[in-house]
């Protein structure tokens, strides 16, 4: 333990010397416990928008990215289930739309029961009144899409999975209130994936289930050395043309090593995906990209790492 303390203060000594040669381009301040992948994501989180709701009158807010949402009279409660009737609701809504989004939010588009899922939008919708948080009796929601498309699509209900790299978003799998198709709004010619009914805030993404062709397989993403591992690292595949997100679960100590685990989860063989790769290491960002990438039975990718400012990171994943 001696040794350790000796160790730690020389090498805290040795980093506030450095700090005084560091461009205005580096990582980040080297200082102790800073920089961990938990405060990454909190730095990439998108910032919320924020709308004032009128309580008892119809409303629609538009987020800049395009949902609609849509507030009746009755479309509040408070804690104990009373529908409220006066007061101005203020809503907090994040919008994700692209893989990179939902990155940055630390969004994936797989369920509890490890399927995966072709997303139309996901939102984040934090309701408060007086400061105090209110909840929903049913609203009406549409995801804006680019063009007409024909696939099914629910409303799948998302929950916060906390663990020691921090906090990731799941789905449940009900897929009540599944709208066979877009809408075309008359007004803006636009197309929508439109809800009438939404029962709840927080975590809302409108998906349908994917059914991968065969063959499947699993692949592994190799680290350098055992010292990237799951507290410290995290893994997304991105599948372009189905604008979906996945993570890497399992975690193997001694190969350093990194894959899916769940069948469910198995690629399709010459698919095209992305693999990004962050993390944070010594007191500084890491990143790491392989894009396009055509997956192979049995495919194992090694990444190299290296230091990456916070602008650098947000760049790269605007780019997913």
């Amino acid at each position: 333990m001696k040794k350790q303390l000796i160790l730690g203060a020389s090498l805290l000594l040795g980093s506030m010397l450095g700090m005084t040669s560091c461009s205005n381009d580096s990582p980040g301040p080297l200082t102790p416990n800073t920089q961990t992948i938990n405060t990454l994501f909190q730095q990439l989180k998108t910032a919320p928008q924020t709308f004032s709701v009128t309580v008892g009158t119809q409303q629609t807010i538009i987020g800049a990215k395009g949902t609609k949402i849509t507030f009746h009279p009755g479309s509040f409660k408070d804690a104990t289930g009373n529908t409220l009737t006066f007061g101005t609701v203020n809503i907090a809504l994040i919008e994700m739309y692209t893989p990179g989004d939902m990155i940055a939010n630390r969004v994936t588009t797989t369920t509890a029961a490890q399927n995966a899922l072709t997303s139309g939008g996901a939102v984040n919708i934090k309701a408060t009144l007086n400061g105090q948080e209110v909840f929903a009796n049913s609203y009406s929601i549409a995801f804006k899409q680019d063009e007409h498309k024909e696939a099914p699509m629910a409303l799948f209900r998302g929950y916060e999975v906390s663990d020691e790299s921090g906090t990731n978003v799941k789905w449940n799998d009900d897929t009540t209130g599944t709208v066979p198709r877009t809408e075309k709004d008359q007004a803006n010619e636009e197309f929508y994936y439109a809800f009438d009914t939404c029962t709840n805030f927080n975590w809302i993404n409108c998906d349908y289930f994917y059914n991968a062709p065969n063959p499947k397989t699993d692949i592994i993403i190799v680290a350098p050395d055992a010292s990237y591992n799951y507290s410290n690292t995290q893994i997304f595949i991105v599948f372009p043309g189905m604008n979906s997100v996945t993570t890497m679960y399992t975690y193997d100590a001694a190969t350093h090593s990194f894959k899916f685990g769940y069948p469910s989860y198995y690629l399709p063989v010459g698919t095209s995906i992305k693999v990004a790769i962050f993390g944070a290491k010594n007191n500084s960002y890491y990143m790491d990209i392989h894009q396009p990438v055509t997956v192979t039975n049995g495919m194992t990718i090694n990444f190299t790492p290296t230091t990456q400012t916070l602008s650098a990171i947000q760049t790269a994943i605007s780019g997913l």
